[in-house]
């Protein structure tokens, strides 16, 4: 018997493997270029990563520059501190690649909202003094009212904030962060940007030094003080500011403030100003720097207290959610010596 045999065709055979060897090929250029394209973003995710934490590890060693700093102007003049002094200088350092940039500012330079609290002693006066900065400033006088309320349990406020769409309590107690201050009624972000040069969270017993205050917030301490009596008083302290509370107190521009009426039936006297309400040096000092290296930039904030006494110091807050620096947002509302202390 027979059995006919097909010839095999080793040239369709041929071409078979040619294109199973060109799909394995293709497949693994495929798989090649992907890895190659993963590990290009691994690599250029370890970059980022890498300038970050360099970044962040610049912006903690400037924390101990700044303490340096404060160290060296305390030993120098620890009685007296101004805005012409080194720890209040803008400093830009060059980094390779990019830049650090270091402000101070003097934290007892601007109103306390803790003095508001109801353990302050003088919280009406000052409830009245923040009024008038927020009048100075175009905002809602009441804000000043419910700051007050929200830190005060007696005033039960909760309902207020119970109703929001996202409901809260009251905190009742004294401020950490003067973003706190989102918190409060009639407070937007629009009218928070204009405060926040404005404002401070420290102890109710922190004093304004009159040597950095700014003439928006010297105008605020009355009703009857003017912006140009702020600079007056201003012009008067002078390059190395007043070396002692009297000097600010014997001013002609805040005479009917410290001096009572020889007429008690004067019905244009003022309220008399506590002059424990005031220094000539502080104790707190708020600092933003901002670091860019290879692209990549960390900020940080931070609330540095110094003993007047001792000189130590310590940090009571870091803020790395900042990415610009509190000022205000003309420099005419900073001081009238602000050409050299942008």
């Amino acid at each position: 018997m027979m059995i006919n045999k097909k010839p095999i065709n080793f040239r369709a055979q041929n071409g078979l493997a040619l294109i199973s060897v060109l799909l394995i090929f293709a497949i693994v250029a495929v798989l090649a270029g992907s890895m190659i394209e993963r590990q290009g973003l691994d690599i250029q995710r370890s970059a980022n990563l890498q300038a970050l934490q360099q970044a962040r590890a610049y912006s903690n060693g400037i924390e101990y520059a700044v303490r340096v700093g404060l160290q060296l102007d305390y030993e120098n003049t620890e009685d007296v501190d101004h805005l012409l002094e080194e720890w209040a200088q803008e400093r830009t350092f060059p980094l390779s690649p990019g830049m650090a940039y270091i402000k101070i500012f003097d934290a007892q330079a601007r109103f306390n909202l803790n003095s508001l609290h109801p353990s302050a002693s003088n919280s009406a006066e000052q409830l009245k003094r923040f009024k008038y900065l927020l009048a100075e400033l175009g905002l809602d006088e009441s804000i000043a009212s419910n700051t007050a309320s929200f830190m005060n349990e007696e005033s039960q406020s909760d309902d207020d904030y119970l109703s929001a769409e996202v409901p809260y309590r009251a905190s009742y107690s004294l401020f950490k962060h003067p973003s706190e201050l989102l918190l409060v009624n009639l407070v937007d972000a629009d009218g928070y940007r204009l405060l926040m040069p404005y404002i401070s969270t420290l102890p109710i017993t922190a004093q304004l030094n009159v040597n950095t205050a700014s003439n928006i917030v010297l105008s605020s301490l009355s009703s009857d003080f003017s912006i140009d009596e702020a600079n007056a008083v201003i012009s008067e302290r002078g390059e190395d500011g007043f070396s002692a509370v009297s000097d600010f107190w014997s001013l002609s521009e805040i005479s009917a403030f410290t001096t009572n009426s020889s007429d008690e039936d004067d019905e244009t006297s003022k309220d008399l100003w506590d002059k424990a309400d005031f220094s000539v040096n502080s104790e707190y000092f708020e600092v933003f720097a901002k670091v860019e290296l290879a692209d990549r930039i960390a900020t940080v904030e931070m609330l540095i207290y110094r003993n007047a006494e001792t000189g130590e110091m310590r940090t009571y807050y870091r803020d790395f959610s900042r990415t610009e620096a509190r000022v205000p947002a003309t420099s005419s509302q900073n001081n009238s010596n602000s050409d050299s202390n942008p």
